[in-house]
């Protein structure tokens, strides 16, 4: 068919799946404070991309979305100033509403890095698991020792593809996150309240 230059198609083939054992805890404590801890240890593969256009079947391999490890803590403690706390509980009504109904909240999480990727098509002769390096650094997040062909004369251009799009061991700088906020409740009539609050993110 001369008067076509290509025919592009779409197939429904791909496919993914995610498994993952999560456990979490919560206690609330007397005097205002609430602790609570989650953990999940998952795995999420996929199927959804093709190393060569001719394949029959997509490349089966880790997702880019994929964090084996999260645990996160979170906790809230409401300050013991103002009418019902242990401290001021007797105070005036112009003075509580300087005084109570602070509250100081915080969310800490903990990730594993997503995998780096996708890795073009290259010559690789090495070892998978000499590719993750032991310190990653800006300059060199990865072996690039590993067994990798850098002559750029060498590069292959017209091959069938077998290196991998991703590689488990080799992942982006993981999640190490903080957030706190400073919240004040100030009751204004029946029914009605005002919150503000102090965010750093």
């Amino acid at each position: 068919y001369p008067q076509f230059d290509s025919v592009n198609t779409t197939t429904s083939e791909g496919y993914s799946w995610y498994h993952a054992l999560q456990a979490g805890l919560q206690k609330r404590f007397a005097h205002g404070y609430t602790v609570g801890v989650n953990y999940t240890f998952s795995r999420f593969t996929e199927a959804t991309d093709f190393l060569n256009a001719g394949d029959a079947e997509p490349w089966e391999g880790v997702s880019s979305q994929d964090a084996p490890h999260r645990i996160s803590v979170n906790g809230i403690w409401e300050l013991p100033f103002g009418r019902e706390r242990r401290f001021a509980a007797g105070a005036a009504p112009a003075l509580n509403a300087i005084i109570g109904g602070w509250q100081i909240q915080g969310i800490y999480a903990l990730q594993s890095g997503f995998p780096v990727g996708p890795f073009p098509n290259l010559f690789f002769t090495g070892n998978l698991d000499d590719i993750a390096a032991d310190n990653p650094t800006i300059e060199r997040w990865f072996n690039v020792d590993a067994g990798f062909n850098r002559v750029s004369a060498q590069q292959p251009s017209f091959n069938v593809r077998t290196f991998p799009l991703r590689i488990d061991s080799v992942r982006s700088d993981r999640v190490n996150n903080l957030d706190l906020s400073l919240i004040k409740n100030t009751s204004l009539t029946r029914g009605k309240s005002l919150q503000v609050r102090f965010e750093a993110i």
